[in-house]
């Protein structure tokens, strides 16, 4: 006989042998033992759980003569002809290609013959939700009301997909994803049975890659233990991860660290340090997805509750803590937010490693973005740096440290001196009004006028724009308006690091323009004195006080 799949030759053919559906196999052993066979059961679950291997188990021991517990003895003429698949008591049925109205049909036809050798003739209909809708139609009477010898058992991945007509029919089970641990307490039963040596790590990873389904772990150990006949090194976590083309967890810390100290260049490198090994980008997406989400639960849910959410050890789980800690809870959202979107646009485009590439680089500088959740994650950031440093400087006591100590004196000498502004021509005049005109862009109607203008001078601090005579006119009027003015001197002085100021002016009449600036400025005085006067006069002077802000 040639080799057989894992898979195949480990299938449970007891109760016994199934992990991870106590609940499931408990009752159904029940009804064995007690003959309160259903005539419809329903297994719902994902792929690998053990539904059709259950439904197998199961119709051997209703059949079964002299059943052991509620399992079939293995020994009896029906169990060794149900075992060696040569009985018709038994038919397994694929909804998948057998989905039309006319298969039913040919089924409701062979329900009326009663079972050769056993006592049922059980039906296993395998992705019942495959059935097209006239298909489900012609199974539902005989569904309600088979023959007593008749027990049907739907499988399915999808219970979603089926008519509450056939579900209400159904006792349904649910089968759940199996635990890691489960897994690989079984996967090392069956190394120590071919004597084969393995890492506690390398099975730890064929667990987590199987996500709950022992049919995914044993096809992904046979893959492992193919590669690994070349050598006598047993199943290592390299050669694990080689097989499933995945990165190790070092690697994902590194490239997470790159991301959270906004180290463009060092993420772009070990991306193209992946693609040189041959790594799938998908896989690795789904890898820095996953242990991003690893992050995000060990900083909400701390060391001890994120090693059993994330079914690792202590010691990875305060890993995870002490990583999180350095970036904000928000930031954390948005770089998974990006790398789970990027996985959706690596299915459409022509380079998936340009998505990868986008999404590291978006992730690293959240400050390039004006959206909503990146400014939110700025102000997020900025906050967990403040109380860090108010913790830093906070001692035992509660109080900060030299806080209360200090003398007014002192608090002014520590204050940053200000910078005056360079006499002569400003250095890098160009670069200053350039970025003076990225921070305007929050102020649109200033930033539409500001940006048709011409810089002309910068000397000692003030920087002049001027305008088109044709044009000019209405502009330099708007600019010289003591509050827009204002605006832009203070966009300057940001820029530039020193006190600015700003004046418009029509090309070749720099003058003029001065003269239409101390125009501005006294009628916004006199306007001022006005609104005062009529002040006074209702409250009274006395009354009123007047601060400069």
């Amino acid at each position: 006989m040639g080799y057989q799949a894992l898979y195949r030759r480990y299938r449970p053919a007891r109760f016994d042998d199934f992990v991870g559906q106590e609940a499931v196999i408990r009752t159904l052993r029940s009804q064995v033992m007690s003959g309160r066979i259903a005539h419809a059961y329903l297994f719902c679950g994902t792929r690998g759980t053990g539904k059709t291997s259950t439904a197998k188990v199961f119709a051997r021991a209703v059949n079964c003569e002299q059943p052991d517990r509620g399992e079939p003895c293995g020994q009896c003429a029906v169990c060794r002809a149900l075992g060696a698949e040569s009985s018709l008591d038994i038919l397994e049925i694929d909804a998948a290609s057998n989905n039309g109205v006319d298969e039913i049909r040919d089924l409701r036809e062979k329900v009326k013959y009663p079972p050769q050798n056993g006592r049922y003739r059980v039906y296993i209909i395998d992705e019942v939700h495959m059935l097209s809708q006239g298909a489900f139609n012609a199974l539902l009477k005989t569904l309600e009301e088979p023959p007593s010898y008749v027990v049907f058992i739907l499988a399915t991945t999808e219970p979603q997909k089926l008519p509450a007509t056939i579900l209400s029919r159904c006792q349904r089970f649910d089968f759940g994803r199996i635990p890691s641990h489960q897994i690989i307490a079984r996967l090392r039963v069956a190394l120590e049975e071919g004597g084969i040596r393995a890492q506690e790590a390398a099975l730890s990873r064929i667990a987590r890659a199987a996500e709950g389904g022992m049919r995914d772990a044993w096809s992904i150990m046979d893959m492992c233990l193919g590669y690994a006949q070349e050598g006598d090194g047993g199943l290592t976590e390299e050669l694990v991860l080689q097989v499933l083309g995945a990165a190790d967890r070092r690697f994902l810390f590194e490239f997470a660290d790159s991301l959270i100290g906004a180290d463009a260049p060092a993420a772009l490198r070990m991306i193209d340090d992946m693609m040189r090994s041959g790594r799938e980008v998908q896989v690795f997406v789904r890898d820095v997805s996953a242990h991003l989400r690893a992050l995000m639960l060990a900083d909400v849910c701390g060391q001890e509750h994120a090693a059993q959410l994330l079914d690792v050890t202590q010691e990875d789980a305060a890993a995870y803590v002490a990583q999180a800690k350095r970036t904000s809870h928000t930031r954390l959202m948005r770089m998974l937010d990006l790398f789970l979107q990027s996985e959706t646009d690596m299915k459409w485009a022509a380079q998936p490693r340009f998505a990868l590439e986008a999404a590291a680089l978006r992730a690293c500088e959240p400050e390039e973005s004006l959206q909503l959740e990146a400014l939110i994650s700025r102000v997020d950031e900025l906050e967990r740096r403040l109380r860090e440093g108010a913790v830093m400087a906070q001692p035992a006591g509660g109080r900060p440290a030299r806080a209360a100590q200090a003398e007014p004196a002192q608090q002014e000498a520590a204050k940053p001196a200000v910078k005056e502004a360079p006499k002569g021509p400003a250095p890098e005049a160009e670069r200053v009004w350039q970025e003076t005109l990225r921070l305007l862009k929050q102020k649109p109607q200033i930033y539409g006028m500001a940006r048709l203008g011409r810089l002309a001078t910068s000397e000692n601090g003030l920087f002049t724009v001027v305008y088109e005579k044709a044009i000019g006119a209405a502009y330099v009027r708007m600019l010289s308006m003591p509050d827009k003015n204002k605006l832009i001197a203070d966009a300057l002085s940001q820029a530039a690091g020193y006190p600015c100021t700003f004046r418009a002016a029509i090309e070749g009449t720099v003058a003029e323009s001065d003269k239409a600036i101390l125009a501005a400025q006294a009628e916004a005085k006199r306007q001022t004195e006005e609104n005062l006067n009529k002040v006074f006069a209702a409250f009274g002077r006395e009354n009123v006080r007047v601060m400069d802000e």
